[in-house]
């Protein structure tokens, strides 16, 4: 059975005793109720109470499988992550990059064994807490007591890592005035201040590729953004109206040993990564100065490309306008390979393309195209590491992959990470969406799935598939979804 989360917030497990939900003042995600103002909106279609006695009997009516409505259709008001990406227009910040011309800054790395992610690693900095005495179970005034001395130890960390990063900030900005003044005058110092404005946008994309080291919780970056959490190989960033969005990086998936990686960074913040396998294939990925891919390439030995994913133009997403999705077919049991290939491959029904950024963070459009849950994997308490046990039980979904991206190599699949409602809101988003990515790495490894046809994204507690406050396993789980359709791949 699957244990229970442990996200920054939560008590120990215990297999014969579930635990409660911890209350430590501040509230959940799972507890907060809309304003009348802002009450729960469905995707064009009735909201369905699922409890999870309801989802059982349904399960067992249906020998492990289940029509339910997806859970998108409970979320709340489109919130500050999907309106932006509804509303972009822009067109791609990186033409340094996607004019494929030289003159950035190169590194290059071999990729080995030692320093390629695996599915069975942890976080680098564990998002979960430690329990001082793992042999008895704690109070709730000591968990409490703990709690609070953690925090306090936390914030004291924050302050000084915050003032040594305004030390080095204004050390910094004296040393650039200074070579400004000696080598400008007036009218060149404004084109200059213009370029630090653009050098504010380097910030995610720059610390996160060096492992978001100096990343600060509470550090304010553009786009008015606060990093809520930092994990070491990723960030969870609050937005003004509290919604929160994780940062990775996307091409760690493709990171494999015996891989030479190149990386050209632009002025302008944005990057260009050619990664070059052994067998003379190579996948080139263009990203911005915030780490969003906008174009993701595959170069096969003989040269012959496959586009795989274009963001370089977006156009506003219109929700009212979307086709009401489908019913999810939900399953508590391993599917057939035939099963699966059936709903995974099922086609969507969306009359136009998107951005995968759109994919990522619009609930209505991600909901075109149902997911197909992964009830065989389960993780340990807190942890992303999937054991080699769990991902052999793999092999009908890898297959299943693995053989439609041989029969059409732009196909795309996006693993889905979620959690329950238990602990802090950063944390189930980063807990989440590690998980995906070690779903997907298990693919890659035992399966030989091509790492480039892969995306991850966690959404921790946000979309639950039975609405709980407490520790429910249901709703913490993975899933798989097929976003070939969904997505703008050639760019015409």
């Amino acid at each position: 059975m699957q244990q229970k989360e442990q996200g920054g917030q939560r008590k120990p497990d215990n297999q014969n005793q579930p635990p409660r939900a911890e209350n430590d003042g501040r509230p959940h995600e799972g507890n907060r109720r809309p304003e009348p103002e802002q009450a729960t909106r469905d995707i064009q279609q009735p909201r369905e109470n699922l409890t999870s006695d309801e989802l059982r009997r349904r399960l067992d009516r249906g020998n492990g499988e289940a029509k339910i409505a997806p859970p998108e259709a409970r979320h709340r008001p489109q919130n500050e992550v999907a309106k932006r990406a509804a509303e972009d227009t822009s067109q791609a910040k990186a033409a340094a990059a996607l004019a494929a011309v030289g003159g950035g800054k190169v590194t290059e790395r071999k990729i080995t064994e030692q320093n390629a992610r695996r599915s069975d690693q942890d976080f680098r900095t564990p998002i979960r807490d430690g329990l001082d005495n793992r042999n008895r179970r704690l109070s709730d005034e000591e968990l409490r007591r703990d709690l609070d001395r953690r925090e306090r130890e936390l914030r004291e960390d924050e302050q000084r890592a915050d003032r040594r990063d305004r030390q080095l900030d204004r050390r910094d900005e004296e040393l650039e005035r200074a070579r400004e003044r000696a080598r400008e005058d007036r009218r060149d110092e404004a084109r200059d201040d213009d370029d630090d404005d653009n050098d504010t946008l380097k910030t995610v994309g720059a610390l996160l590729l060096a492992g978001a080291a100096g990343m600060a919780v509470g550090k304010l970056l553009d786009g008015n953004r606060q990093v809520a959490l930092n994990t070491g190989d990723r960030l969870v960033t609050t937005l003004p109206d509290g919604s929160q969005q994780v940062v990775r990086d996307d091409n760690a998936l493709l990171y494999r040993p015996g891989s030479d990686v190149q990386t050209e960074t632009f002025q302008d913040g944005s990057t260009r990564t050619t990664v070059l396998r052994a067998d003379g294939s190579r996948v080139v990925t263009i990203r911005d100065a915030n780490a969003n891919i906008l174009r993701r390439t595959l170069v096969r030995p003989d040269g012959s490309q496959v586009p795989l994913i274009n963001d370089t133009v977006a156009q506003p997403v219109r929700v009212s306008t979307l086709p009401a999705p489908q019913p999810v077919e939900y399953y508590n049991r391993p599917l057939q390979e035939d099963e699966l290939r059936t709903a995974l491959l099922r086609e969507s029904a969306a009359d136009r393309r998107f951005t995968l950024g759109q994919v990522r963070d619009i609930p209505e459009v991600r909901s075109l195209v149902a997911p197909v849950n992964v009830p065989q994997i389960t993780f340990d308490t807190g942890s992303a590491a999937m054991s080699s046990d769990q991902a052999e039980q793999l092999s009908t979904l890898g297959k299943v992959i693995r053989d439609a991206v041989d029969q059409n190599p732009n196909e795309v699949f996006m693993i889905e990470g979620y959690t329950d409602a238990v602990g802090s809101t950063a944390a189930n988003l980063a807990l989440s969406d590690r998980r995906a990515e070690s779903l997907a790495l298990a693919l890659t490894e035992y399966f030989q799935v091509p790492p480039e046809n892969m995306v991850v994204q966690g959404y921790g507690e946000q979309f639950l598939l039975v609405p709980s406050d407490g520790p429910q396993r249901e709703n913490r789980r993975v899933a798989v979804r097929r976003i070939t359709d969904l997505l703008e791949q050639s760019g015409s």
